[in-house]
């Protein structure tokens, strides 16, 4: 067995934002991905119209905080 990819404090694991975006995938699959956005981006194209990149997009755009959506959104 591995060691999981290291994710710095205060980043949102790739994991839990694929299945916060593509809530239907195979959660054992994605776990096997250890949070690495390339293989994440290949196991989410073959169930969806995104390419790998858009989908590496979506996986890697910072994370918005609660700060943020205030000035943003009122």
């Amino acid at each position: 067995m591995g060691v999981p990819n290291p994710v710095p404090v205060g980043t949102v694991r790739l994991e839990r934002r694929a299945l916060s975006l593509w809530p239907r995938i195979d959660r054992a699959a994605l776990r096997r991905c250890r949070d690495d956005p390339d293989r994440i981006a290949a196991l989410v194209e073959r169930r969806t119209s995104l390419t790998a990149e858009a989908i590496r997009s979506l996986l890697l755009m910072p994370e918005v905080t609660e700060e943020d959506a205030r000035t943003w959104f009122g």
